[in-house]
């Protein structure tokens, strides 16, 4: 029993299997219908159990609907899949960068806060030790503290809006992957069918080359050993 793929919502075959037949083989309930989105086997319908995967445990492709696509069409789809993987993996490595940067930031600006907290004691130290008035040490040690929450303040909402502005990078990210998934679907759909156009045309002329055949073994034309095997090649 093979695994069960990754899939995609595909409104056209969706929902449980009406048939009493095939049942899953793990609980014998009706399947579910499904379309995998993984590898090669993207775009391929199939019958998946219905119940959800849990500790670990995939439960299988019940049956498939779709046979195995055409070797060049599998040969397509890896390619771009792997285009894709390789896409998304920038898009990791750049987040962790981002990350990184962050958590510098972050790390500089409470570095600075304290030897500025530290610097505003001293200060005030000073001037009290120079002027010996409390008033006067209260008043600056007042306009200092709240300089520094004006400050701390000003570089928490910078941090805000840069989260939020990556938050939206990603939003936008996850938009255009959704887009290529519909993409590599239509596009898969696509060569399906130029590939079954081109067995039919095959057919066709080896259809009325057999006729060609048959007619000059009846009228007796040219070797009727050569056609014999010319026959015989198209049989086969």
């Amino acid at each position: 029993m093979q695994e069960t793929p990754d899939t995609i919502v595909e409104p056209l075959f969706c929902g449980q299997l009406e048939l009493s037949k095939p049942t899953c083989m793990m609980h014998h309930m009706r399947p579910i219908k499904c379309v995998a989105f993984e590898g090669t086997l993207t775009g391929r319908r199939f019958y998946g159990c219905p119940v959800q995967q849990s500790e670990g445990v995939n439960y299988g492709v019940t049956e498939w609907v779709d046979k195995p696509w055409h070797p060049i069409l599998q040969n397509c789809l890896s390619r771009l899949w792997d285009m894709y993987h390789e896409q998304n993996c920038g898009r990791v490595v750049d987040k962790q960068k981002y990350e990184k940067h962050l958590a510098k930031l972050k790390t500089e600006n409470d570095k600075l806060c304290i030897e500025y907290t530290k610097l505003v004691q001293d200060v005030s130290k000073m001037f009290d030790w120079q002027d010996g008035r409390v008033g006067h040490m209260d008043n600056q040690k007042a306009v200092e503290e709240e300089e520094f929450e004006k400050k701390k303040k000003e570089v928490e909402e910078r941090a805000r809006l840069e989260v939020q502005m990556e938050k939206l990078k990603l939003a936008k990210e996850q938009r255009c992957i959704l887009q290529s998934q519909a993409d590599i679907i239509k596009n898969t759909r696509k060569a399906k069918k130029e590939v079954e156009q081109e067995r039919d045309l095959l057919k066709i002329e080896k259809a009325k080359l057999e006729h060609v055949v048959n007619e000059l073994l009846s009228d007796g034309h040219a070797s009727k050993e050569k056609l014999e095997k010319i026959k015989a090649i198209l049989d086969s």
